[in-house]
């Protein structure tokens, strides 16, 4: 299914946090909508953490990260203090790009210039008809500056409902 807003164009499929809603009290027929990221229990995270990690990619090589425990996975912004957090290098053939998958994934902040991304902000996005093919994910783009969050209309409507977003990319 596909949405329409303003010239924006979203495939429901890429973009599975943004549920929209119509608005019968708006006037032009404008749509209004609503932005959350998608809860999932402990179980459901901790079964999704076991088979898709993080990474990173550092001078050009592919790390994982060390093993979190829920609340790190669930709280902590696991790209600050990087240096902690690596952990082994990724070897040649372990992963492949999962080519035309990659995905828009909100995050929330507390100050708008803090980039702060959660794996569980992550995992929680990711679809479930694809979790059985995924083995890790990197994030490969994030909002850094303040014009970033004014590329276009949803981006900025998004930011203002207290949301950065990032491109995601998967590995099989």
């Amino acid at each position: 299914m596909i949405y329409y807003h303003s010239n924006i164009v979203l495939e429901t499929n890429k973009l599975i946090a943004w549920r929209f809603h119509t608005s019968k009290g708006m006037q032009g027929g404008d749509r209004m909508f609503e932005v959350s990221i998608p809860k999932i229990t402990d179980e459901e995270m901790m079964e999704r953490y076991k088979k898709i990690k993080p990474v990173v990619t550092v001078d050009g090589k592919l790390y994982y990260l060390r093993d979190f425990a829920l609340d790190e996975i669930r709280g902590i912004a696991y790209l600050r203090h990087l240096e902690n957090n690596l952990a082994n290098e990724v070897k040649e053939g372990e992963l492949t790009v999962w080519e035309n998958h990659d995905f828009s994934c909100l995050h929330a902040y507390g100050y708008y210039d803090l980039f702060k991304p959660s794996v569980g902000e992550v995992l929680s996005q990711i679809d479930e008809k694809d979790i059985p093919f995924i083995k890790a994910f990197e994030i490969i783009r994030s909002s850094q500056i303040e014009k970033d969050f004014q590329e276009d209309s949803l981006t900025s409507i998004i930011f203002n409902k207290g949301y950065h977003i990032s491109k995601v990319r998967l590995y099989c």
